[in-house]
Formats: structure tokens, C-alpha cells, sequence
């Protein structure tokens, strides 16, 4: 059984849309790219991807994070 739910995306706020599959959840955003899927029962991530992200730290330099696709078993 397939259930959807739209939810607010985690990475830019706009809405994006969550399926869930037994015991695997898909999130996946139109605006930002942003796609997470994760095995509900372990918590282990199956894949991920969000855009490159910069956030500034306390020092004023410049830190940039790229979440790179990831695979593991559920």
C-alpha cells in the first residue's frame, strides 16, 4: 500500500511530496531538488541529494556541503 502526504520540504520550505512504501519513506521536492529516502524501521538513509548548500560560519568562511547519493540496505 502507497501512501502520499505533502509535507513542507526540510531543505528549501516550499511544498514537497512524501510516499510511503511498507517501511520505506520517499521525499522528494519539485523546487529544490531535494530527495530523501529513508527505511522507516532502521532510520538508515537509502539515498539522498539535496543541492549544494553554503552556510557561513562563525570565523566568516565560507563552508560548502554537497550531500552526495547514498546507498544502503534497509
Amino acid at each position: 500500500m502507497v501512501t502520499m502526504q505533502t509535507i513542507h520540504c526540510p531543505h528549501c520550505g516550499k511544498l514537497a511530496l512524501r510516499q510511503r512504501y511498507g517501511s520505506v519513506s520517499h521525499t522528494q521536492c519539485p523546487h529544490c531538488d531535494y530527495v530523501l529516502t529513508m527505511c522507516d524501521r532502521t532510520g538508515r538513509v537509502l539515498e539522498a541529494y539535496t543541492p549544494e548548500i553554503t552556510h557561513v560560519g562563525q570565523y566568516g568562511a565560507n563552508l560548502t556541503c554537497t550531500i552526495e547519493r547514498t546507498r544502503a540496505l534497509c
